[in-house]
């Protein structure tokens, strides 16, 4: 049995799931939030178990989920999940660790899996499809029939059979090390501070527009936040960035002007007002959308720096029979290729790189870093 035809709303249940649990050796987990509903996401439900039964926690229903703390953490069995990021960002928003994990996601990527969608790999390796009907569910919504816990059930239920898989081929090719380091970093990232960006610098050709069609842009942007936020949806449910841009763009200066482009319906008219009094009022924004882009001659240097550190990485992995990111992830080369101290430490301390690649490979790239940094052509002219 998979499931009981009803999901555990009570911490009672819990802390009895939990007790049945503990010893087991490895243990798939996933969970749903809502946040394509909500205007911040809750942790909606959590599903946990093997390929034997797999139990459905209704983490709206139960306001205490403490007692899974240990099961999560460190102490508690593995737990195999895909794309750790998220769970691991939803479970912090209830206070919740996570920690001993394998993700197959990472395993996919660093195999060189051609699609590393669940769905995909599933049906791939075992035959099993699953049911995309619900892959955008709300999964805020109560009750939830069986055939949504069918779905919630079924993604969970071979994913420790599919990290058994990829354990064995990432023992053959020496990768486990490297599956571990990148779900670390993936993890650690996940709960990195959020950087608080106005929402209209995350409009999607925000640096076409200048003066009038700027501050109007921003003035709109503030006032779509603030109706998402009052009504409890995402802002996108209230008008698309595409509208919102292409408003901005008409340098709109009455609300008849507003009214005629189609997709500001949700906008109330004294929201829209608002937003226009604003624009002419504050005017267009002084900051740029993002941090100045560095000095040419700086960014002349880090591209010959990646550079050299793709091509080497290509070699590497050419030479091992794996793929360029069991290598050397993307994330790591561009930060090896920005340190501005090139020696063992720094080069250890890069985020996501492991102990395992600094020790093999450290003193390789600084030489190669430090020959980047002087061409051919300028060390034949000293």
């Amino acid at each position: 049995m998979l499931h009981s035809g009803s999901m555990i709303q009570s911490r009672e249940r819990l802390v009895e799931l939990v007790r049945k649990l503990r010893d087991a050796e490895t243990l798939g987990l996933d969970v749903e939030g809502d946040g394509l509903y909500r205007y911040r996401s809750r942790l909606c439900t959590l599903q946990i178990g093997d390929a034997e039964e797999v139990a459905v926690i209704d983490a709206l229903a139960i306001t205490d989920l403490s007692p899974l703390a240990p099961l999560l953490g460190e102490q508690g069995p593995r737990k195999v999940v895909h794309d750790v990021s998220f769970d691991r960002k939803m479970l912090a928003t209830r206070k919740l660790p996570l920690a001993n994990v394998f993700d197959t996601s990472v395993a996919a990527r660093f195999l060189g899996e051609s699609s590393t969608g669940l769905a995909t790999l599933l049906e791939a390796r075992f035959g099993v499809k699953l049911n995309k009907k619900y892959q955008k569910a709300d999964w805020g919504e109560r009750p939830i029939d069986e055939e949504r816990l069918a779905y919630l059930v079924a993604d969970v239920r071979h994913l420790p059979a599919l990290a058994s898989q990829f354990e064995q081929q990432g023992r053959e090719l020496d990768l486990l090390e490297e599956f571990d380091e990148e779900t670390r970093y993936a993890m650690d990232r996940a709960l990195d501070p959020e950087v608080v960006r106005e929402p209209w610098t995350r409009i999607k050709g925000v640096r076409e527009l200048k003066g009038e069609g700027l501050a109007a842009l921003r003035a709109l942007a503030d006032a779509r936040e603030r109706e998402a936020e009052e009504a409890d949806v995402p802002p996108f449910r209230i008008a698309s960035n595409r509208v919102l841009f292409e408003a901005a763009r008409r340098r709109p200066r009455s609300i008849k002007d507003l009214r005629r482009i189609r997709g500001l319906s949700k906008m109330p008219k004294a929201a829209l007002e608002e937003a226009l009094v604003a624009a002419r009022r504050d005017g267009p924004p002084t900051a740029g959308p993002t941090d100045p882009a560095p000095p040419s001659e700086e960014r002349a240097e880090r591209k010959l720096r990646e550079k050299a550190l793709s091509k080497w990485r290509k070699a590497q992995a050419d030479a091992r029979g794996v793929v360029e990111q069991a290598v050397l992830p993307g994330h790591c080369l561009r930060d090896l290729a920005r340190l501005s101290e090139l020696s063992a430490s720094a080069v250890a301390g890069v985020r996501g790189l492991g102990q395992k690649r600094a020790d093999a490979y450290g003193a390789a790239w600084i030489e190669l870093l430090r020959a980047a940094d002087t061409p051919a052509d300028k060390s034949a002219g000293k």
